[in-house]
């Protein structure tokens, strides 16, 4: 890694004195009523959890706290902030953002485990520290490209294309300029294969689809679509099994299908994922708001394996789509400024993913950033 890129990541020195963490849980119907198509769990509405940290100055910054399922995720996981973890923050002082996350485990790491919640602290960790990183900044007066002095902007991938706006929304979003395309699989082998038919040709030259499984399928199941799908060129397939799977059937599956293997929206841990990686996962997909938060990252960032890629995972609102944003600008400065390849014909090594179906909590709040 760079020496200028880790001196500025950890490099804030104003003091942060918390005077308060409050809950802004929000929930918006699609326009027409349907969101993404998945085969792990109908999406009607959609909802977020948003998280502010106020300091005894007045200075604010937000977060985005994971929320997307069961469907008042957002309600249950604002209870816990503001019941138990907001009153281990009241008072509390920081200059680095991982701070927060350091204090929280020391202080409640045995609180969650005892009630059960051991991934939904991880949550709220991540969103925290989100927040954490966005009133350093306010507090420093700059941007997060200013502070990582960024040379890269975040490229976007077309994310959750549903079958039935298919031939409406590829076309469209790559007359935007989007060359990537991922599509949810998991319903029926002989629909999904279809599916990825009928995208394949709409795609228009040089563009690539991508499927994603949500951990639709078991190893032998996994293995015998995705040989069906070699074909089509596939650019990775994501949770085609379990991310709690055995690291040797992520290996197996991976020496025995040619398509790049991707996962990470539901891996804890930096270790965690250094060991998907070296079992054969090609491509990481962090969640700011699931795991680690800007923080974690950033610390994936400065670990990657040479050879993997680095496209994280958003599928929420505002805030934590332009901390996925930053997180992605981030790692493609990185890499380019060391001078890496990225190993497979000029392909980014880090590109965000953007769900192309209808979210208020995003597009009201930021605007449509597929279209600027």
């Amino acid at each position: 890694m760079s020496a200028p890129f880790t001196a500025l990541y950890w490099r804030f020195r104003q003091t942060v004195k918390i005077a308060a963490v409050d809950a802004f849980p929000l929930r918006v119907s699609p326009v027409g009523g349907a969101g993404p198509d998945m085969s792990l769990a109908a999406m009607s509405a959609r909802p977020a959890l948003l998280v502010r940290i106020t300091d005894a100055d007045g200075c604010f910054g937000w977060g985005e706290i994971w929320a997307n399922f069961p469907p008042r995720a957002n309600i249950h996981k604002s209870h816990l902030l503001e019941d138990v973890v907001a009153l281990r923050l009241r008072s509390f002082s920081f200059e680095q953002p991982q701070e927060v996350e350091a204090h929280l485990r020391k202080s409640l790491s045995a609180y969650f485990l005892h009630i059960g919640q051991v991934w939904v602290f991880e949550h709220i960790l991540a969103g925290l520290d989100v927040a954490a990183w966005d009133i350093a900044l306010r507090k420093a007066g700059r941007s997060f490209a200013e502070h990582m002095a960024l040379s890269e902007t975040a490229d976007v991938y077309a994310s959750s294309v549903n079958a039935r706006d298919l031939e409406r929304l590829l076309p469209l979003h790559a007359g935007w300029g989007q060359t990537h395309f991922k599509l949810k699989l998991g319903f029926n082998e002989q629909t999904d294969i279809a599916l990825v038919a009928r995208a394949a040709a709409l795609c228009p030259p040089g563009a690539r689809i991508m499927i994603d499984g949500n951990q639709a399928w078991d190893a032998a199941e996994a293995k015998q679509i995705l040989r069906r799908l070699e074909e089509f060129a596939i650019f990775f397939a994501e949770e085609p099994i379990r991310a709690d799977a055995s690291l040797n059937d992520w290996r197996a599956l991976a020496h025995a299908v040619s398509i790049p293997l991707a996962a990470g929206e539901n891996i804890y841990g930096l270790d965690n994922y250094l060991r998907m990686a070296s079992a054969g996962l090609r491509v990481l997909q962090p969640d700011v708001g699931k795991w680690g938060g800007v923080s974690g990252a950033l610390r994936l960032v400065c670990a990657l394996p040479p050879g993997a890629l680095l496209w994280p995972h958003f599928m929420g609102g505002a805030v934590g789509q332009m901390a996925a944003l930053s997180v992605t600008a981030a790692a493609e400065s990185l890499r380019r400024s060391e001078a890496e390849p990225s190993g497979e014909s000029g392909c980014a090594v880090a590109v965000c993913e953007m769900d192309v179906n209808d979210n208020r909590l995003r597009t009201d709040l930021c605007g449509d950033i597929f279209a600027v």
